[in-house]
């Protein structure tokens, strides 16, 4: 598995971001505490340290650790295969031997002259499909 960290110039701009939004929020619940606002101006305030706080202790660690968070992992299929793509996979092989909408494939003899009441759809869209063209009219992908 391959990892993508962000940098530590950017980890420590943004705990600095974080303290100057702490300091935000000790300003702003000072100010609604003192002028007698509602108790949710106050829990705002409240909860806006909170998450500045976390935030600048998330991207100061990551700045100074001698092991970073990952931003991103990245595998390949053979050290974990994709659930996603191998259920679309499925799905597309279903739409192309049934169609999108359950109608049956577009073959290159539907609609000619020897079988008029085929009509084929494309997979892509559900617009109905002229027997002759390559391409879907409507949405522009290639018919299969």
């Amino acid at each position: 598995m391959k990892s993508i960290k962000p940098g530590r110039a950017p980890s420590m701009m943004g705990a600095f971001g974080s303290a100057a939004a702490v300091v935000f929020g000790i300003f702003w619940t000072l100010s609604a505490v003192s002028m007698g606002a509602p108790g949710f101006f106050v829990l705002f305030g409240i909860v806006f340290i909170a998450l500045g706080a976390a935030n600048a202790v998330y991207h100061f660690k990551n700045a100074t650790g001698k092991t970073r968070f990952s931003a991103f992992d990245i595998t390949d299929s053979s050290e974990e295969p994709d659930p996603l793509n191998e259920y679309f996979a499925e799905r597309k092989a279903d739409n192309q031997t049934t169609g999108a909408a359950g109608n049956r494939k577009f073959d290159e003899d539907a609609g000619t002259a020897g079988n008029t009441d085929a009509v084929a759809f494309c997979p892509y869209c559900g617009a109905k499909a002229e027997p002759d063209y390559n391409f879907c009219a409507k949405c522009g992908k290639p018919l299969p």
